[in-house]
């Protein structure tokens, strides 16, 4: 008793409490400011251990001193005049000291009385803050994690803004000590992406547009002001043996203001992963109002895998299949860690679904011959076993639709199953572009890519598929306004350029915009050299350095090379020559069990079809033949049939029959306007047709279109 009577009397339990409250408001403002900075999470834990060291130092400094008028004295010291200011039996023992004291000594230096108007002061700052963070911060939506959410000291966001539900997550930056970790980062920024995509009702920016934002010094609200975007997400991962750190916070995309954080410290682990991205997907439902269901919530935290590793896998797989960057190395590298994920967990969907989704790829774009298509649909069958009903799954099969099978009301079906579930889904709208595209649906394929830019509106791979069906078609106009966007964006690329300028008839603009060989459209050099009928250009366009060796010979079409050096001869004169090749091209075709793997596929416009040869050759039986087989085998391709119809008509006029040449190309102008006539000028193959009276009447509709066009553009 007479300890605690002691403790009392050299206020030590005053001081106990005074400091417990100072303390708990230092750690709300470090959790609060520390995210906003970026600090490690050494920084948080060194406060804690420096405060609980000094609330040790404080108490005993409480015993050993005491407060007086006199200023702060060791209690042993203390005169015994002002030793009634140290107890309280100050009262009491105040009335017996000398009145002289009295007048000399400032209430201000009581002790006790400055203790307790601090404590008071420190206890009104806690309730208010509580107060604040209950009912001002937090949702009335109750999600757990709106209890991190904080006040900046600026202006609540705008409600009209954040309810377009637009969201940017800004690239994660890498804290790992190790630079090899940035793959990593990269792909959980990738991951939290693709699951946010699925919550209906939320729209979420693609990965390919936000890149570009990597190492930006714009301003939050500049960002979101480019992107039309309501909040902005940006954060950090860092990774440290068995641990990793997040830390995130949410932006108001016009005010500026910090809508929540948090920093995420846990166990590496596929369930501390996944129940992040499931908190963090709940904090921007919530800041966007969006309604997130509880199995929406349960289906995020549950994640794809248990495995740690093959989650690791999935997440490299998924970055080197972006087709933004697509080569046939990154996709064979690609498919080998998809492997390793499914070898480590053979329940994984989503590896799976990813799996096939980068075989159909790497099938589609020519990488690879038609048993990567075969072995695509066995990988999305076992997706389809282990997750039927998952949003993965069902994008794999709708390229499986559509690049496997070329079945596009089955890839369109799949597609809009996707969009009910989550309307905001850019890509999925992107792809429902390319399908309706190739089923000659131009007007809906327009509207599909328009919709996706709605809210991934910084998608370069979309502005130029958009941009590309818009010159196409001969809105030529619109098709520039886009691909001025491109270049604001730093993403517009020679090979593009250089093939829309030869599109629109500028060979010698297209010609200059060739830098160097292209990995996608090896042949391209080439067609812009040939068009421009120079004989040094196409020496050039075949040379080692517009079209070196490994880009010669491709899975499905192993002549390309071939087929284009003896079209040079024959453009430059050197019949012989010509002849002798082709003869060995021919001979070589004939004894291979599939004479044309690629067929009339739609890769084949990029190199050649199976009426080319015979048309070099003049064998007209052999043209006939060939068209025969399109008719009869080809699977209907609105979007390449022009190419296909331009080369039979090449072949055609080579042959010596005109008149089946200009019946190709009269459908192509029905199909697509006399703009396809840019294109039949260009070709030197068609020479012998110019002076046709139907070739005329084609040239005329094309001369008048054209007036029609510089007739409008005059008048806007």
């Amino acid at each position: 008793m007479r300890l605690l009577a002691e403790l009392r009397r050299r206020n030590v339990f005053r001081m106990a409490g005074l400091y417990l409250v100072g303390a708990w408001l230092a750690v709300q403002v470090a959790a609060t400011l520390l995210p906003v900075f970026d600090a490690p999470a050494w920084v948080m834990k060194a406060l804690v251990g420096l405060l609980a060291l000094g609330f040790v130092l404080a108490l005993v400094a409480s015993w050993i001193y005491e407060l007086t008028p006199a200023g702060l004295q060791r209690e042993t010291e203390i005169e015994s005049e002002y030793r009634p200011y140290a107890g309280p039996e100050r009262r009491r023992r105040f009335r017996r000291i000398d009145k002289r004291v009295w007048d000399d000594v400032p209430r201000s230096f009581s002790r006790e009385r400055l203790q307790d108007r601090m404590i008071i002061g420190l206890l009104l700052l806690a309730v208010g803050y509580f107060l604040a963070d209950k009912f001002l911060l937090r949702r009335s939506s109750g999600s757990p994690t709106a209890s991190t959410a904080f006040d900046s000291g600026v202006k609540a966001a705008t409600p009209a803004l954040v309810q377009a539900g637009l969201v940017a997550v800004l690239p994660f930056r890498n804290r790992s000590l190790l630079p090899e970790d940035a793959y990593f980062a990269e792909g959980i920024h990738d991951d939290l992406l693709t699951q946010l995509a699925k919550i209906p009702s939320l729209k979420v920016i693609s990965r390919t547009s936000m890149l570009r934002f990597a190492d930006t010094r714009k301003s939050i609200p500049e960002i979101a002001a480019e992107l039309g975007a309501a909040v902005v997400l940006e954060g950090a991962v860092q990774r440290s043996g068995g641990q990793v750190l997040i830390s995130v916070q949410l932006i108001d995309g016009t005010s500026d203001v910090h809508l929540w954080a948090e920093r995420y410290d846990r166990a590496l682990s596929t369930d501390s992963v996944f129940a992040i991205q499931a908190e963090i997907a709940r904090a921007v439902a919530d800041a966007t109002h969006v309604a997130l269901s509880p199995s929406q919530t349960k289906r995020l935290a549950a994640g794809s895998t248990r495995s740690m590793l093959a989650y690791e896998a999935f997440l490299q797989g998924k970055l080197l299949a972006a087709h933004d960057r697509a080569t046939p190395e990154r996709f064979a590298a690609a498919l080998l860690q998809f492997d390793r994920a499914i070898e480590l967990d053979p329940a994984f969907a989503h590896a799976f679904a990813r799996k096939a989704r980068t075989q159909f790829a790497s099938y589609w774009f020519g990488y690879s011959d038609a048993t990567m298509r075969e072995a695509a649909m066995q990988t999305t069958a076992r997706a389809v076993a282990l997750a039927e009903r998952d949003i993965e799954t069902w994008m794999a099969q709708a390229y499986e639709r559509y690049w496997g099978e070329l079945d596009y009301a089955g890839a369109d079906a799949l597609l809009a199953r996707v969009i009910r579930r989550a309307p905001g889904h850019a890509e999925a709208w992107y792809a429902r572009g390319l399908v309706a595209r190739r089923d000659g649906r131009f007007a809906d394929s327009v509207a599909a890519f328009e919709h996706s830019l709605e809210t991934d509106s910084a998608n370069t791979d979309t502005l130029i598929e958009l941009s590309n069906t818009l010159a196409t078609l001969g809105e030529f106009e619109r098709a520039d306004a886009l691909r001025g966007r491109v270049r604001e964006l730093g993403a517009e690329l020679p090979t593009h350029t250089a093939e829309d300028r030869l599109n629109r008839g500028d060979v010698d603009g297209a010609w200059a915009a060739i830098t160097g060989p292209n990995d996608f459209y090896a042949t391209l050099p080439f067609r812009i050299a040939l068009a421009s009928r120079k004989p040094e250009w196409m020496a050039r366009a075949l040379s080692p350095a517009l079209w070196p060796e490994r880009l010669r010979q491709f899975p499905e079409h192993p002549d390309a090379y071939a087929h284009a050096h003896a079209e040079f001869l024959l453009a430059t004169g050197q019949r012989e020559a010509a002849s002798a090749e082709l003869k060995t091209l021919q001979a070589q075709i004939a004894a291979r069990r599939t004479p044309y793997p690629g067929g009339w596929s739609s890769t084949s416009s990029y190199f050649y079809y199976p009426c080319d040869l015979p048309g070099m050759l003049a064998d007209l039986a052999g043209v006939r033949a060939a068209e025969r087989d399109w008719v009869a085998n080809a699977r209907r391709d609105a979007w390449s049939e022009s190419a296909v119809r331009m080369a039979l008509a090449v072949a055609y006029a080579r042959a010596g029959d005109p008149d089946r040449a200009l019946i190709h190309l009269e459908a192509m102008a029905a199909q697509l306007g006399p703009v396809s006539f840019i294109a039949v000028e260009q070709n030197p193959g068609l020479d012998t047709l110019r002076q046709a009276p139907r070739y005329l009447a084609m040239a005329q509709a094309h001369q008048r279109w054209r007036q029609r066009r510089t007739s409008d553009s005059g008048q806007r």
